[in-house]
């Protein structure tokens, strides 16, 4: 059995949720490792700066995910046409790309005789 377009979503938001704690975790745990080694050496600031990095990167993709799946949930129909007619114009430019490509010359010969003068 099939599952319907709400279950899918509903999984979607639990990987979603995975994801925000996990973000959550690696800025504060790298804020955390900024802060407690402050003033030792080495300090191991860049592993720290990265690791915040790495929480605000996942953060942002999750707001775009969600911002997708809002769109989804609300205009399914409009966004399966959007994507339908990408995919027609991305067939037929390939097509059209295919066609206006001359076609290569045709191999030459060899020569059997002696090489000129």
């Amino acid at each position: 059995m099939l599952p319907t377009t709400a279950q899918v979503l509903g999984y979607f938001n639990l990987l979603v949720g995975l994801m925000l704690t996990a973000s959550i975790l690696l800025f504060c745990g790298g804020f955390a490792q900024y802060l407690s080694r402050l003033g030792t050496w080495p300090t191991y600031r860049d592993d720290s700066v990265n690791m915040m990095k790495a929480g605000v990167a996942t953060l942002f993709t999750l707001i775009v995910l969600l911002a997708i799946q809002q769109f989804l949930s609300t205009h399914l129909l409009v966004a399966v046409s959007i994507v339908a007619l990408i995919v027609i114009i991305a067939v037929v430019w390939v097509i059209a790309k295919d066609l206006a490509t001359p076609a290569p010359p045709p191999a030459r010969p060899p020569r059997n005789g002696p090489p000129p003068a």
